[in-house]
C-alpha cells in the first residue's frame, strides 16, 4: 500500500494552535484554489477577533462548543451563533469581508474548527478588531 504523510507546521499559541492543511503554498497535493487550516481553541479561549477587507471566509466546527461572535464593520450590526459538535444538524458558516468575527470556546474541552478561503493568509487584510466595544 502506498500512502504519503504531507508534513504540516503547528502554529502554538496559548490560546490553541492552527495549522495549514491545503493551501496553495504547498506544492505535495493535488488540490488548487483552496486554503484551508485548522485552529485549535483552548477553553475558554477566543482566536480570530478580526475582519478581513477583501477575503472571504467558511468555518465549520469539528469539535467542541463556540460562540461564534460576529459584527458587521460597516454598520455595527451583531450577531452570536452557537454551534455544537454534539448537534443533529451541521453547519458551514459563510463570512464575507468586513464581518468581524470572533470564536470563543465555551465548552469544557478544547475545541476546533475548520476554516475554507479561495486565498491564503495576508497580514495586510487581517485587521484587528475589538469586541468588547
Amino acid at each position: 500500500m502506498k500512502v504519503t504523510l504531507l508534513s504540516r507546521k503547528k502554529h502554538m499559541r496559548e490560546d490553541g494552535w492552527l495549522a495549514e492543511l491545503i493551501s496553495m503554498v504547498y506544492s505535495d497535493h493535488p488540490f488548487a484554489g483552496v486554503h484551508t487550516y485548522v485552529v485549535s481553541i483552548s477553553v475558554g479561549r477566543s482566536r480570530a477577533n478580526h475582519y478581513h477587507g477583501k477575503k472571504e471566509e467558511w468555518i465549520a466546527l469539528t469539535a467542541g462548543i463556540v460562540a461564534l461572535h460576529l459584527v458587521d464593520t460597516r454598520t455595527g450590526e451583531r450577531e452570536s451563533i452557537v454551534l455544537d459538535s454534539r448537534s443533529a444538524d451541521y453547519g458551514l458558516i459563510y463570512i464575507p469581508p468586513f464581518i468581524a468575527h470572533s470564536i470563543q470556546n465555551t465548552g469544557e474541552g478544547e475545541a476546533a474548527v475548520v476554516v475554507f478561503s479561495r486565498t491564503p493568509e495576508d497580514p495586510a487584510d487581517t485587521i484587528p478588531f475589538n469586541f468588547e466595544g
